[in-house]
């Protein structure tokens, strides 16, 4: 029920900034000219003092409401979407690099003998093009992806991991969705989506047909690949969590 109140609470924040906004600019194009006018060698009606006192004491109360507000609710609520942004863009890539760990042990369990886990092959194979090219292709079962793939027919502790880490980043993006607030709808309906997509994959099992979604998964989010659009170039989830 929170997730699903979330767009419009951040419509209305979204208002209500700029309604504030809109009413500090009013506010200080108001003071300026009351100002210039008080100040100019035009000569003033009757009642220009009391309502220049009036309309002053009007005018400044409204600039220190905006500074206010300013202060207490639009800095602190920068300042935490800032945080959780930039908790997840870590903790994803954490994530990301623990799964790449287990896929490159798998896959030299499955008989791939030309793969290492040393700290270069590590991050040339966490961009989308190192990985496609070391894991693209192959015929045969010790070969290209199909060695991972047929080790996931297992219960084996690489198969364990990468469950735990989908665990692990599934209750990061509930978090996610249940405390910062995301400005546009289809950013929220992707995260939305990922959450759901997590969950289910959260519960495979090992098996030859049973592991086909995982493995798919953790192609499409290494390679950049994409049903539709062939290969992006890019992590989809760590684009999007770029954006938000």
């Amino acid at each position: 029920m929170v997730q699903a109140r979330l767009p419009s609470l951040d419509t209305k924040l979204e208002k209500v900034t700029g309604k504030v906004t809109l009413w500090f600019a009013l506010n200080l194009v108001l003071l300026v000219g009351f100002l210039t006018f008080e100040f100019s060698p035009i000569l003033k009606p009757r009642w220009w003092e009391d309502a220049y006192s009036v309309a002053m004491n009007l005018l400044a109360g409204g600039l220190v409401s905006f500074f206010f507000y300013w202060l207490v609710v639009y800095i602190p609520e920068q300042r935490k979407r800032r945080i959780i942004k930039d908790n997840l863009t870590r903790m994803y890539r954490s994530i990301k690099k623990d799964i790449l760990y287990q896929v490159l042990f798998a896959s030299i369990k499955g008989g791939r003998s030309d793969l290492q886990a040393d700290h270069d092959t590590i991050e040339t194979l966490m961009t989308t093009d190192g990985f496609k090219k070391a894991f693209q292709g192959g015929r045969e079962a010790d070969e290209g992806f199909y060695a991972f793939e047929n080790q996931m027919s297992y219960d084996t502790p690489e198969f364990r991991r990468i469950i735990l880490n989908l665990e692990m980043l599934v209750r990061q993006i509930e978090f996610v969705l249940h405390n910062y607030t995301m400005e546009d709808k289809e950013l929220f309906d992707f995260f939305k989506r990922l959450e759901l997509m997590l969950l289910s994959l959260r519960r495979s099992t090992p098996g030859y047909d049973e592991s086909k979604p995982l493995c798919s998964f953790v192609y499409q989010i290494f390679s950049g690949w994409n049903v539709i659009e062939g290969y992006r170039g890019y992590d989809v989830i760590d684009k999007m969590i770029a954006d938000i």
